[in-house]
Parts: C-alpha cells; sequence; structure tokens
C-alpha cells in the first residue's frame, strides 16, 4: 500500500528554516512512516533506530525537533531521553537556548509512560503508533507549526 498525503494538508513553510527532525524508533516501517510524513512537511530529516545510534548525530547537529519511539530492545526511550539530555548538558555540544521538542511515538497510552524530568528537552506531544495516517498527518502539522 503506498500512503500519499493530500496536498492540501501542506502548511506553508517555505518561508520559514527547514526544520531538523531526529526520529528515533527501532521499527523501520515505522521510521519509513514517520520519514514520509515529515518529507511532506519538508523537514530534513535524521533517522536513527536506537539510542546508541542517536547519541552522537545528537552530538553532531542540533535538532528543532526529536520523535521517539518510547518502546525499543536495546535501549528504550525513557534511557534515550535521559542520556541525551545528560550529553547535552554536560558536553555542551549545542548553545541550547531554549529545550528541544520532543514527541512521543508509542503503541502506549500517555497514562502509561514513566516520563523522566529533562532539562533541555520539552514534552510537545504524544502520538499512538495506532492512530490512523490521516490524524498522523494533522498532528505532524499542528507540531511543526509549533516549533
Amino acid at each position: 500500500m503506498v500512503l500519499e498525503p493530500t496536498p492540501s494538508s501542506s502548511p506553508s513553510l517555505e518561508k520559514q528554516r527547514i526544520p531538523r527532525v531526529l526520529v528515533i524508533d527501532d521499527s523501520l516501517d515505522s521510521v519509513k512512516l514517520m520519514s514520509h510524513i515529515l518529507d511532506h512537511y519538508k523537514c530534513d530529516v535524521t533517522m536513527a533506530f536506537d539510542g546508541q545510534d542517536a547519541i552522537p548525530l545528537l552530538a553532531n547537529k542540533p535538532y528543532d525537533l526529536v520523535v521517539l519511539d518510547w518502546q525499543m530492545p536495546q535501549m528504550g526511550g525513557r534511557d534515550t531521553l535521559l542520556l541525551m539530555d545528560r550529553l547535552l548538558t554536560e558536553k555542551k555540544v549545542h548553545k541550547i537556548r531554549k529545550p528541544i521538542p520532543v514527541v512521543i511515538y508509542t503503541g502506549h497510552s500517555e497514562e502509561e509512560l514513566d516520563l523522566p524530568l529533562v532539562r533541555n528537552f520539552s514534552y510537545l506531544g504524544f502520538i499512538n503508533k495506532r492512530q490512523a495516517f490521516s490524524s498522523m498527518m494533522r498532528s505532524f502539522n499542528f507540531i511543526l507549526k509549533s516549533i
């Protein structure tokens, strides 16, 4: 099945700087879906398949948004977020003016998550992996307008 977004749902991002988005998910299908959605909104997308892969990416390039899978086998979203926060706090790899927005992408409900307190990231939203494609498109339209 080919997923084609509708052209009318595309926000006007031409006049703005291209958002840099780091997608962290162990599922190739989920990464492809996120990449497809974010490409539609003209984002510069970088993909990591686990938390360990994400750390050097974050150290080398500042991001405007992180999309983070909460349940991954090697290192879960909670540990990944804590490690990324520690990297930015201790190493001061980027001059962060404000916390980096994080969208939690998960099959769990928001109430089930044990969200840690972090200094360099802010929780912008939760997207359930089970929601419809059109609903995800609307969610990212809203999210990208807010960063």
